[in-house]
């Protein structure tokens, strides 16, 4: 289980609701989350 960066809720690895950036993977409890990091990353991420 992973963080969901936008709300912090425990999510799985398999969400299909998922980002990259900065070489990395994010991952999202909901379409919601994902589209409020995907304007932001910078806002949901440390550096």
């Amino acid at each position: 289980m992973v963080k969901d960066s936008v709300c912090n809720m425990e999510v799985d690895e398999n969400t299909k609701f998922k980002s990259r950036f900065k070489d990395k993977d994010y991952y999202f409890c909901s379409i919601a989350c994902k589209e409020k990091f995907d304007k932001s990353p910078d806002k949901y991420t440390k550096g």
